[in-house]
């Protein structure tokens, strides 16, 4: 298990849910025992009917060294102070027992499995429209080779400002982020899904074409406004020579380069592996899930989605919303066309059904207008492209 730090803290003052506003489980426990391989976010589940409220009733005790750190072998108390619901922890595990208890584990727990969010901590870069039209670009490898690997040369064009020995990032583009929410009804729709894989980005998952672009790309129900694409780490190198095209030694890579893969500046993501839930003071209302991973018919438990809010928006890592699944506006037959009741009520012909919880996400990447985020926890339903952002409390 990696060591992650839990800093609850640190951050406790900046929530405002308030403690009087948690619902505890009915069937919480009084104490639970942390074991190897929790959450906080699963023990927050077994005191509470929302878990993501955890922090406003975290109480850490002064007494005890580093009490932000909750470790496997801890007792999670839960306590009232002034008649309001607080969980502690126990130390006694930790004075009576050190050495035992530092032989059988490896670090504190954390908020969320860092192993199902890790690659999307690491691997992919968000690009604006306007960015990804001038990203230098590899034009062919060495000897005209399809795939490159380690110790391999490629030629770049457009990598100006370049100087030898500069290290740089291989990437490929693996999806087109588009924002559908303003025409969120239209027939043009597309379920397409965030993909890890080896080769080739499948057609249907590439940027729209020039000859798209200028024909039936203009007509308003196809033209969605992009709003990033998704380039994938490849392999790193090295600037042997500049010029144009510039070469580029491949040093390692977790793919083979092949033409027509971009070049960026190395920039490696440093990240706080402690994710504190919490929600927006206004969830805006154009919020929506727009991408999924893995999966071509929805996203369940621990798996990533991407939504069309970030930075921008004031998004940032821990922020928590429940995903809904938009109704369907259906016909009502006791309205039919040209009918008496449909002459007398034409606003009853046609009913918007509900919209239908699906789960809780939480953001753990943001960048500037879209955001990774993980499934926490979901309904009978899974997440989908086009649900609709709203906050964590609401699940009707």
């Amino acid at each position: 298990m990696k060591r992650l730090v839990f800093l609850t803290a640190i951050v406790l003052a900046a929530f405002t849910v308030q403690a009087q506003d948690v619902e505890l489980r009915e069937d919480h426990p009084r104490e639970y025992v942390v074991q190897e391989g929790d959450t906080l976010w699963d023990i927050a589940g077994r005191f509470l009917t929302r878990p993501w409220q955890w922090p406003a009733i975290w109480d850490a005790n002064p007494q005890i060294e580093n009490p932000h750190l909750i470790y496997p072998g801890d007792v999670i108390s839960l306590v009232f102070i002034d008649g309001e619901p607080r969980l502690m922890v126990n130390d006694s595990v930790r004075r009576l027992s050190p050495d035992v208890r530092r032989e059988a584990i490896d670090g504190p727990i954390s908020t969320i499995p860092l192993d199902a969010v890790e690659t999307f901590l690491d691997a992919p870069r968000i690009v604006s429209a306007e960015e990804y039209e001038q990203l230098p670009y590899v034009i062919a490898n060495n000897e005209q080779r399809v795939l490159a690997g380690p110790g391999d040369r490629t030629y770049v064009r457009g990598l100006d400002g370049a100087q030898t020995g500069d290290e740089v990032v291989l990437a490929r583009v693996n999806y087109m982020f588009e924002d559908r929410s303003a025409n969120p009804n239209s027939d043009a729709r597309i379920n397409k899904k965030m993909i890890e894989r080896e080769g080739q980005v499948r057609a249907e998952l590439r940027p729209a074409s020039a000859l798209w672009k200028s024909t039936i790309g203009q007509i308003d129900r196809y033209n969605y406004p992009v709003i990033g694409y998704e380039l994938w780490e490849t392999a790193r190198g090295r600037v042997v020579r500049t010029g144009d095209p510039a070469i580029v030694e491949i040093l390692s890579g977790r793919r083979e380069t092949m033409e027509g893969d971009f070049v960026l500046p190395v920039h490696d993501h440093v990240y706080d592996a402690s994710f504190h839930p919490r929600a927006l003071d206004e969830i805006p209302e154009d919020g929506r899930v727009i991408a999924i991973t893995g999966s071509s018919y929805g996203a369940g438990h621990y798996q990533v989605v991407a939504i069309n809010l970030g930075t921008a928006q004031g998004i940032q890592a821990g922020h928590t919303f429940s995903a809904f699944r938009p109704g369907e506006t259906i016909r009502d037959e006791r309205y039919p066309l040209m009918s008496r009741a449909a002459f007398r009520e034409p606003e009853k012909r046609y009913v918007d059904l509900p919209d239908e919880f699906a789960g809780r996400i939480m953001v753990f990447r943001p960048f500037e207008h879209v955001s990774y985020a993980i499934v926490l926890e979901g309904s009978g339903n899974t997440i989908q492209v086009d649900d609709v952002l709203a906050h964590p409390d609401r699940s009707l």
